[in-house]
């Protein structure tokens, strides 16, 4: 398996040079800018799965920054910064930013968060739409269509199935789900994303189609899956 490619955006040369050491040494393949120009002549075919983004840079702001980064990369961003105001978090998080992350930060915390994040989108790039079979939810469109039929479903619940959707078969975690779909991490006592997939799982089996389920596993979280139900052959 390829390591994750990360570029550290970061002009603190002694705080690169640590940050840098850390994570290669927690498996993950660095490159490291100390401003926006240097961004600029990196080679054109690099990529990257996560970008780490200081805000405060010699000859920019990692705001303005963000939208030619997210143009040119298409990966998740995090905001790794000393700025550590409200409005300043609410700004990087409404421009898009996956995560945003106030130094100085624990080595530990940091590569916990960066773990979670890259989870969101395992791979290079985060998919579009889903297909499994004739289930198919396309991201880009906001659409669910089950054998070519278009399915109402609410944005909250398209969020939601949208998140199962990427991991068929596999029991996701109430913290997982939680994290993913409301952006923070869960602290153990909320139950509202409980809420959410029961009422997903009503609206599921309103479309009366066998073999689509979200089930509860005891203990461990939920599973989606759909495997149509197909007549025996004699």
């Amino acid at each position: 398996m390829s390591k994750p490619k990360i570029l550290l955006i970061e002009d603190d040369l002694d705080l690169a040079e640590l940050t840098l050491l850390y994570l290669t040494q927690q498996g993950f393949d660095l490159t490291h800018s100390e401003s926006a120009q240097a961004v600029a002549n990196l080679p054109a075919d690099l990529n990257f799965d996560l970008i780490i983004c200081d805000i405060m840079l010699p000859d920019t702001d990692g705001f303005s920054l963000f939208a030619e980064l997210q143009a040119r990369y298409q990966c998740m961003i995090i905001f790794m910064t000393a700025l550590d105001g409200q409005q300043e978090q609410i700004k990087g998080l409404e421009l898009g930013a996956s995560d945003y992350i106030v130094k100085p930060v624990n080595p530990e915390l940091l590569v916990a968060r960066i773990k979670a994040n890259l989870r969101k989108f395992p791979g290079e790039a985060a998919p579009q739409a889903v297909t499994l079979h004739d289930f198919t939810i396309d991201h880009t469109h906001q659409l669910l269509t089950i054998g070519d039929r278009p399915q109402k479903v609410t944005t909250q619940e398209f969020d939601l199935l949208w998140i199962f959707a990427q991991h068929p078969g596999k029991v996701l975690s109430r913290e997982y789900l939680f994290e993913q779909y409301v952006g923070r991490p869960y602290d153990g006592l909320d139950r509202a994303i409980d809420l959410k997939i029961s009422r997903l799982r009503k609206k599921i089996d309103s479309y009366q189609i066998a073999g689509l389920t979200i089930k509860t596993v005891h203990g461990q979280g939920y599973l989606f899956n759909y495997q149509p139900q197909t007549a025996d052959k004699g």
